[in-house]
Parts: C-alpha cells; sequence; structure tokens
C-alpha cells in the first residue's frame, strides 16, 4: 500500500506559515509546548493536524491526571505475582488504551472539540477525550506513546517509543511504534485493532506501518 509521510512537514508549514511556531535549538514549539512529532518525545508535548483541527496536549504533570492512572493500571496488567514482566508490557499497555478508549468514533470527537471551541488549533488536554472514554487514531496513539515513554522513563524498557502517522488512498492515520533494545519493531493500533510485530502486520496486510527508512 502506497504511503505519504509529510503529514508533519506540512503541519508545520502551515503554522510556520501562520506564525504559530518557533523554533528553539532546532525543536519546534507551539504556544510554550514542544510539538509531538515521530521523533519527538510525548509527555509535555502538543500534537497538531496536518489541517486545522484540535492541538492534543500531552501531560500527566496535571493534577489528577488520567494518564497517571494509565500508567498504574498498565503497570498492574504487566505483573506477575507482582513483578512486572517486561514481555507483556506493550500488550498491557494496548489493553489499557482499549479499556480507557471504548468509543471509537469521530462524531463524538467532534462534539467534543466544538464543545471546548479548539478546533482551529485550540489547545485540549488528552486528559479530557480519557474522561470522555472517546478518542480515534490520534488519542490512542499519543495514550499508548505517553504510557509506554512512562516506562522507559522508569527504566522498564529501554527501547524507543514514537506517534507515526501517514496517509494512503484510504486517507490519514496515526499509531504507536516501539524499537525495542535489540532493534525489533513493534505497533500498537488501538483503533485497528492490532499490537505485535510490524513484520506480523505487514503479513497480514495491515494498515502501511513500514517507514521508508524500514525497506
Amino acid at each position: 500500500m502506497e504511503s505519504n509521510w509529510d503529514k508533519t512537514k506540512v503541519m508545520l508549514n502551515r503554522l510556520a506559515e501562520e506564525g504559530k511556531v518557533q523554533y528553539k535549538n532546532g525543536i519546534p514549539y507551539y504556544e510554550g509546548r514542544h510539538v509531538i512529532h515521530r521523533d519527538s518525545p510525548i509527555d509535555g508535548g502538543v500534537y497538531l493536524g496536518q489541517g486545522k483541527r484540535e492541538a492534543i496536549v500531552v501531560d500527566s504533570s496535571y493534577p489528577n491526571s488520567k494518564l497517571k492512572e494509565l500508567f498504574k493500571t498498565a503497570e498492574n496488567k504487566a505483573k506477575e505475582n507482582g513483578v512486572i514482566k517486561k514481555d507483556i508490557i506493550l500488550q498491557s499497555v494496548y489493553e489499557t488504551v482499549k479499556e480507557a478508549i471504548p468509543i471509537q468514533d469521530m462524531d463524538a470527537v467532534n462534539k467534543i472539540l466544538k464543545k471546548y471551541g479548539v478546533e482551529k488549533d485550540g489547545k485540549i488536554a488528552l486528559d479530557v477525550f480519557l474522561d470522555e472514554g472517546v478518542g480515534v487514531c490520534r488519542q490512542d496513539a499519543l495514550a499508548c506513546a505517553a504510557v509506554l515513554e512512562n516506562f522507559k522513563k522508569r527504566s522498564i524498557v529501554r527501547g524507543k517509543v514514537s506517534v507515526d502517522r501517514n496517509s494512503t488512498f484510504l486517507g490519514g492515520h496515526a499509531w504507536t511504534r516501539y524499537t525495542n533494545s535489540i532493534g525489533e519493531l513493534y505497533i500498537l493500533d488501538v483503533a485497528q485493532g492490532f499490537c505485535g510485530r510490524l513484520e506480523d502486520a505487514s503479513k497480514e496486510n495491515r494498515w502501511a506501518y513500514e517507514r521508508p527508512t524500514d525497506f
């Protein structure tokens, strides 16, 4: 499946034309937060669309953050006899987010955006969607990535976490990608019901998750 990987580039160019992005040491910032992209940290950042839509803030430092609840839930799911088992962490993260965002519906997302008036690059916390249990691929991907990143910050896993996105003739899509410490690639995609190795996703003719550099 042919894919286009320029969504982030188009988004940054759009923000630059509108005077809404600033760069510090080569890192793009939007309204004081780093812009989340394929090679950036997740927690503490903001995720924007190729076109104008909500700007999703991922920040586990908020008081009573729902992300902290996800961290704890995923940790408990990954334990056997009170010990975290590394080989089930990815599945525990996937299941935690799937349970936290049961309503996968764009209309429900749009109602939230309209309610808060954030349809045109307005900032809104990921916590809002978690509170409502509502999301689509981008909310799923950010939540999975934030939880995995938390495991990494605590040195429980050592791999690289990212939020990837591209577009095909079917439209745009986002998901979480994890590269473990020995270079194995995994995909967490709640919206499309897949959690597993990139090579297995390819064999099953899933979404075009492969980056151009993977070939």
